[in-house]
């Protein structure tokens, strides 16, 4: 199979829970739970709820997208070399990692190694599962991945990797994801005179990116099932 067709099929499901995410997200619940939730910026903002939206919110969720597909490109790197070993491989998948990268400073020692092993492990487990769809003869997705999983498999493999919460969901408190607002660039006018406003938005990550794997995720199963039938 073409890389380009693996990479296809990865970014339609990522495209989904995107924008399944940003359609879950309470930019609200975000502002009334930070620290500067009853200042004047915050509550300013929190009136105009849907700006920040549209020119923070969306903005951020897409450059997470492309970070988890510029990853995804040695992570097919190392699926394509069939003797390839990962550590090759494993210092340019890391500092693709968005997990990795919203890391906090105080995780340090061994809790920060335990972390980043398992970070690893993800995508070579990632890579592992796409080296023999890489290498099928066929350049359809669903063909290939019927010759190389039977179906019981093939829905394990597909929700283990659309599971993007499983990093946060084990090391909750271990990473922190925030979102810098610029009151000026967002309402204009008079708003410019307001200093910028950081948020951390991690718990609002979590049960948005929660909300969208539900969606996504039994999308995948039923097109897994389909494959299987035809």
């Amino acid at each position: 199979m073409t890389r380009r067709a693996v990479e296809q099929q990865f970014e339609r499901y990522l495209s989904q829970f995107v924008d399944e995410t940003y359609a879950a997200f309470d930019v609200g619940a975000v502002l009334r739970g930070s620290r500067g939730g009853g200042s004047r910026v915050a509550g300013k903002l929190l009136k105009n709820s849907q700006p920040v939206e549209r020119h923070v919110v969306r903005p951020k969720l897409r450059a997470y997208q492309q970070q988890i597909l510029d990853q995804l490109e040695p992570v097919l790197d190392y699926a394509e070399e069939t003797d390839a070993a990962f550590d090759a491989y494993a210092d340019e998948v890391l500092a693709r990692d968005l997990y990795w990268n919203a890391l906090r400073e105080e995780v340090r020692g061994d809790r920060r190694e335990q972390i980043r092993e398992r970070l690893l492990a993800r995508q070579r487990s990632f890579g592992d599962d796409l080296a023999p769809l890489v290498a099928a003869d066929t350049d359809d997705f669903w063909a290939a991945v019927a010759d190389a999983y039977d179906r019981k498999t093939a829905t394990e493999v597909l929700r283990e990797h659309l599971e993007f919460t499983v990093p946060l969901r084990e090391e909750r408190d271990a990473f922190a994801f925030e979102l810098t607002i610029d009151p000026g660039e967002v309402l204009g006018g008079l708003a410019r005179a307001l200093p910028s406003l950081t948020v951390e938005f991690t718990d609002e990550a979590l049960r948005s990116m929660r909300t969208a794997e539900e969606r996504v995720i039994p999308q995948a199963t039923a097109d897994v099932e389909q494959a299987y039938e035809e």
